[in-house]
């Protein structure tokens, strides 16, 4: 259980880097967020469904990188080119680990190497380097099985000539190509080619991948393991084989945009991109005079629970969830006055979502601020095993900014937070965000979930500012 606020030091956030769609820096993230902008592309053709097994109903447009996910780190830290069947998620990740560091005032030149941790939320079903060797393989073999049936005149010499035609379209293996496709090496490779020796882990939780990566980051400081730690979770390109997949887990949009907590959402719609964070115990922060986002006082994270009939998650998971991060925080729910939430247009999850929320934070006194509800989703889509990074990213943002971010415009908000019996509200356009001094900071909670309903919660406080 993770230790209370009274018993620990404090965790901080000293640098940030992100890529998502139209948002290739936080200036550009922020200003996206401030103009309430829905980031999202039309897929085309690979929203057809298939008349077959797989017919399912596959989103029409999705939030995308385009050329933000074509990396090219400093030549420096890579001592040789990855080929194209390799997986070329390590350039992202690599990309995203030093930006993040550069923002924090530091390069990976000059860091302590043995004392940098590495905790990154990945695990893709699907990569470049995983399909291109199947692709050489089992997909090559069954190809040539076809080929057969059609042609059962045809000799071994054409058989193999035909292999060498198809085996020469694709991208040539290499000693590290099996590798590369194997989903936990894309931290160790991103801590060897950055130099870094301490703790280096991908962890896959899904939509809640951050969150948890952020708890083993901050454990990784407190048990001193480690004096700066990276933490953050990564979603690359989509491929039509993931979307399919995800449609029998997931309730896709058929609209151009989506619409969390609005009364006429028809589910969600898909996003790629990912965020890394820079952690310190607030003690070295200040002490190295780094700039500070914000504090880390808490995550909170309930196992799954999922109603497997109608796919939706379990109010008791989410409650847990968010009184856990609460308590580990030594937090009231009526100090909290904004709520990221999860927020993904997929009208059960989102009605019973707002539902804990009022339960939770809906109850405070005449004097108390109320709680701001929104969620990035409406900008970005669902960056699925990068979707709590995401959320982090933009509560840590509106800390620093001291402002109550706006949510893309939803006509009908669920009643839950429409009523003005309630503590809590659908920020519409943004707000300052009015602190009450050091007795009671701008502190916010960020909400996740996993498709198997695993839920998460994380608070964010506001580090007051020298006056």
């Amino acid at each position: 259980m993770p230790l209370s606020r009274t018993s620990r030091e404090d965790i901080v956030i000293t640098g940030i880097a992100c890529r998502f769609a139209e948002s290739p820096t936080l200036e550009a993230f922020w200003r996206n967020i401030m103009l309430r902008r829905a980031l999202f592309t039309p897929l085309g053709e690979t929203a057809a469904p298939r008349k077959n097994l797989f017919d399912r109903s596959l989103p029409s447009h999705a939030s995308l990188l385009g050329d933000l996910y074509a990396c090219n780190p400093a030549d420096q830290y890579f001592p040789r080119k990855l080929d194209e069947g390799e997986n070329q998620d390590v350039f992202f990740a690599v990309q995203l680990a030093i930006d993040a560091l550069r923002d924090s005032g530091t390069s990976v030149n000059s860091l302590p190497t043995d004392r940098v941790s590495l905790r990154i939320g990945y695990a893709p079903p699907f990569n470049c380097a995983s399909v291109n060797w199947l692709q050489h393989t089992v997909f090559l073999d069954q190809t040539l099985e076809i080929i057969r049936g059609f042609f059962p005149g045809a000799s071994p010499e054409q058989i193999e000539q035909t292999r060498a035609q198809l085996a020469s379209s694709l991208p040539e293996p290499n000693p590290y190509a099996f590798m590369s496709a194997i989903g936990f090496t894309l931290a160790s490779w991103t801590a060897h080619l950055l130099g870094f020796a301490g703790p280096a882990l991908v962890l896959d939780a899904g939509g809640v991948s951050a969150h948890q990566a952020i708890q083993c980051a901050m454990d990784d400081l407190l048990a001193r393991r480690s004096d700066i730690a990276l933490a953050g979770a990564i979603q690359p390109p989509l491929s039509p084989a993931l979307l399919q997949g995800l449609s029998g887990a997931m309730t896709f949009s058929r609209a151009q945009a989506l619409q969390p907590f609005g009364r006429d959402a028809d589910g969600t719609l898909p996003g790629e991109g990912g965020a890394l964070f820079v952690l310190k115990r607030l003690k070295d922060a200040l002490r190295q005079q780094d700039r500070i986002y914000a504090i880390v006082r808490s995550t909170g994270i309930a196992a799954a629970a999922l109603d497997h009939r109608q796919r939706i998650p379990s109010p008791e998971r989410m409650t847990r969830a968010l009184t856990r991060a609460l308590h580990a925080a030594d937090a009231a729910p009526d100090t909290v006055t904004y709520v990221e939430a999860h927020g993904s247009g997929v009208p059960h999850a989102d009605q019973i979502e707002a539902g804990v929320l009022h339960e939770v934070f809906g109850g405070r006194g005449h004097d108390l601020p109320l709680a701001g509800v929104g969620s990035v989703k409406g900008n970005l889509g669902h960056t699925l095993w990068a979707a709590g990074a995401a959320g982090l990213l933009k509560a840590a943002l509106a800390l620093r900014h001291r402002v109550l971010p706006p949510s893309v415009p939803i006509e009908k908000p669920l009643a839950k937070l429409a009523t003005s019996h309630s503590g809590i509200y659908l920020l519409s356009d943004a707000r300052p965000w009015i602190g009450r001094g050091k007795a009671a900071p701008r502190r916010a909670c960020v909400s996740a979930m996993d498709f198997t309903g695993t839920c998460a919660a994380a608070i964010l406080e506001e580090y007051p500012e020298p006056t």
